[in-house]
């Protein structure tokens, strides 16, 4: 109530401080220029409506300093105008008040997804699955039911939650991750073993691209499941470029070869290498509908952005994955 009293004082004091202010310019001329006078008044009326003003704006209001400057320099520099503009949106705000559901309004909290609610889902098992994974505020059964259950999804899928796991707090998590993530680390190492025996005892050029070829393949199996970190991760992406060329300078029409080559140059970010790569890929026939969208990536890495929209265009919905369409509504739209 006194907070009200008070801006009601101060409105008032604006008031006739402004009305004193015009009442100098038809005062009979003094000592002192009447125009001094009425800047004077005029100052301390700009004062006045400033505070005023700051006095009716909310505690919680951020910009009240802004106000008090931005309402003072408007006072000053338009007499009576400026009063009234002021006066005028209180008392617009007085007879017209905010609808009183208003009054409830309140902030609140980002929502936050709850991974152990996830389970009333029906549909995305997979997700649900690395929900119930990641969700270390669950009990540790259900855990372990959910990462014997996802050894059923592709390893492509689960490689990076299963390298993540193996630091989990829980042993026996840590523990099935781990002989997971090696027993699928074993079966590909045992195929690049028996690539490399063959590669070794390669009787002619013919038999030395197959093995190259298999080889690249195989070490690329390790970064595509997410198999690999850190330097290892590099020294498999130089191991499938090795033999990817070696595959190439005695089989230079091998597709398959030119694309993990373009794949390997996106992901060491070139993309004017891989923009070649791929092309020649295109050039010996490899599928179209698989290359457009690392094409597509190529261009927005080359800051071409409208050739990202007419290259995932030439793709039908039928050929997209669920993780591409979004991605094509976006640049398609």
């Amino acid at each position: 109530m006194l907070k009200k009293l008070l801006a009601l004082a101060l409105g008032i004091l604006a008031l006739l401080a402004q009305a004193q202010a015009v009442r100098t310019l038809f005062e009979p001329a003094g000592p002192i220029d009447p125009l001094v006078v009425f800047f004077g008044w005029q100052l301390l009326t700009a004062v006045l409506t400033a505070t005023f003003v700051r006095s009716v704006l909310p505690e919680h209001y951020h910009g009240r300093t802004g106000a008090f400057w931005h309402s003072l320099a408007i006072s000053l520099f338009m007499p009576v105008g400026g009063l009234l503009l002021f006066l005028g949106v209180m008392a617009i705000g007085v007879l017209f008040p905010a609808p009183k559901e208003m009054a409830r309004a309140g902030a609140v909290d980002l929502p936050e997804f709850v991974t152990y609610l996830v389970s009333r889902v029906t549909h995305g098992a997979g997700a649900r699955l690395r929900a119930r994974l990641r969700n270390t505020q669950g009990t540790s059964e259900d855990r372990v039911a959910a990462l014997v259950s996802v050894q059923a999804l592709p390893s492509r899928a689960t490689g990076e939650i299963m390298r993540d796991l193996l630091a989990d707090p829980v042993e026996e998590i840590r523990l099935l991750a781990y002989g997971i993530v090696d027993g699928i680390e074993k079966q590909i190492m045992h195929r690049i073993f028996e690539a490399r025996t063959q590669h070794e005892r390669a009787a002619n050029d013919d038999e030395r691209a197959d093995a190259s070829h298999r080889l690249a393949e195989l070490y690329w199996e390790l970064i595509y499941q997410n198999l690999v970190r850190g330097e290892v991760y590099r020294f498999t992406m130089e191991r499938v470029e090795r033999f990817a060329r070696e595959a190439l300078a005695h089989r230079e029409n091998d597709a398959v070869m030119w694309y993990l080559l373009g794949r390997c140059a996106l992901l060491r970010h070139d993309p004017e290498q891989a923009e070649q790569c791929l092309q020649r890929a295109e050039f010996h026939q490899f599928p179209a509908d698989r290359l457009l969208p690392w094409l597509a990536e190529v261009a927005f890495l080359k800051h071409q952005y409208a050739r990202v929209g007419q290259m995932l265009a030439g793709l039908g919905n039928g050929t997209t994955t669920p993780m591409l369409q979004p991605v094509m509504r976006f640049w398609t739209r």
